[in-house]
């Protein structure tokens, strides 16, 4: 899809052999949140599925608003069955930020098809305090000043996101909210990797995750000099290692030659 002669990001697919990783990117962000990562399991041999959640990757805030969890949660409803129609019936599901989010919804909605996954700063522990609300609005009206947009259309538009964008995130954090407390049924091995430089969400928040997580034995990965978008950031090749090795070590029941 093309807008100006600028291509908008869309859903990225990697084919690799039987295993199968899902990564799913940040409010407001794209594939290309997880793009390198993604290049980097497909490297080692695995199939890569980055989806783009509906509304993102517009340049238009108000698209994402348009949408919200509930339509986000059906995409991944609709990707992980068509997959599993793909012949791809083991796969580990991961997410930045709210992407993780989801991540974990997967894990507790499919224990027989998702053999483990994790979360990439994501703001799932119960009542977190974020970021997120002013971040978003200054994203809206970069945006709207790049499209070259005039002082009086952006006051309007923000003036409508400024109505709209709460009850969104309430939207998100209800959603959130049901995760987390259901993260006691998740069995499977899961990997909560965290920035110490965060300052989207509170870092020391993984650990409420981790402690919800009673029968899943998580692993819990620090990166001190990270911001909260690590897949980009100064420890990015420690971290894809890191991601890497957690997924080999998953029980896969087919090679990575399949």
């Amino acid at each position: 899809m093309e807008t100006n002669n600028v291509k908008l990001p869309e859903t990225v697919f990697l084919k690799g052999g039987k295993r199968a990783v899902v990564l799913m990117h940040a409010y407001t962000g794209n594939p290309n949140d997880v793009r390198s990562l993604g290049r980097v399991l497909n490297s080692n041999g695995y199939t890569v599925l980055m989806p783009l959640f509906a509304g993102h990757g517009t340049k238009r805030a108000e698209d994402i608003l348009a949408a919200g969890p509930e339509s986000w949660h059906q995409q991944l409803v609709n990707h992980m069955q068509h997959l599993k129609d793909e012949g791809y019936d083991e796969v580990a599901v991961f997410g930045l930020s709210l992407g993780g989010v989801f991540a974990m919804s997967a894990l507790e909605r499919y224990p027989e098809q998702v053999i483990g996954g994790g979360i990439f700063c994501s703001p799932i522990a119960a009542e977190i305090e974020t970021n997120i609300l002013p971040t978003f609005k200054y994203y809206a009206r970069t945006n709207m000043k790049r499209a070259g947009s005039e002082d009086g259309e952006v006051e309007q538009r923000m003036s409508e996101i400024e109505k709209t964008l709460p009850i969104q995130l309430a939207e998100i954090s209800d959603y959130s909210a049901e995760v987390f407390h259901q993260l006691k049924t998740v069995k499977q091995p899961t990997l909560l990797v965290q920035a110490g430089q965060d300052k989207m969400i509170n870092p020391d928040d993984v650990y409420d995750v981790a402690d919800e997580l009673i029968n899943s034995q998580p692993q819990i990965k620090w990166y001190p000099e990270s911001g909260h978008v690590i897949t980009i950031g100064p420890e990015k090749k420690e971290f894809e290692a890191d991601v890497l090795l957690f997924i080999n070590q998953l029980n896969w029941h087919y090679s990575l030659e399949a």
